[in-house]
């Protein structure tokens, strides 16, 4: 399908769109933001080896999305987010998979299901507040997770940075997406 039959079709006016349209959309934008984040990491100098090494970083950031993207939407009813978030993880968790089979991608190195890692950062960062936007804490959890995927010579400055520089950013790119495909 042509990008610009996909960019005139979300153009329409007034069309209804399912559920899952709608979460596959967010799906994409969620990926698009984990793809700028790991590559904002990598221009500031912090260090990643391996596209296993990438993938993780990508599936971190994932799963953070999905967290604020569980908190910031307004507009459905408990079931239907719980549908929502459920077909964003299905979206991503497939775009993970054929990720991982493109880069040849062992999968010794794979180290977590996206799936498990997403309900495992779900129950994590569940039990904080989050009044606006996630709490501190959230994301220094966040750059622990992301610490952990990074070389040894950056294990001092990541947390810091993400908290610091790549949360607000993601916030800001996440919001948009959530505005104008959710929260209308």
């Amino acid at each position: 399908m042509s990008i610009q039959r996909i960019h005139s079709g979300w153009n329409q006016k007034g069309k209804k769109r399912q559920v899952g349209q709608i979460a596959s959309a967010l799906a994409v934008s969620i990926w698009k933001i984990s793809k700028k984040t790991l590559l904002n990491l990598e221009n500031e100098g912090f260090d990643t080896d391996t596209w296993s090494e990438r993938m993780e970083i990508l599936k971190e950031v994932s799963c953070f999305q999905i967290y604020v993207a569980n908190n910031e939407i307004k507009s459905y009813d408990k079931e239907k987010k719980i549908n929502f978030i459920t077909d964003i993880a299905k979206k991503l968790n497939e775009t993970v998979n054929i990720n991982q089979v493109d880069l040849k991608i062992p999968k010794e190195n794979i180290k977590t299901k996206f799936i498990n890692l997403l309900n495992d950062r779900m129950g994590e960062y569940s039990e904080l507040e989050y009044n606006e936007e996630p709490s501190y804490k959230s994301r220094i959890i966040l750059g622990n997770h992301l610490m952990t995927h990074m070389g040894e010579l950056d294990n001092n400055w990541i947390r810091m940075y993400v908290i610091d520089q790549e949360v607000p950013k993601i916030l800001l790119s996440l919001r948009r997406p959530i505005a104008s495909l959710v929260n209308k």
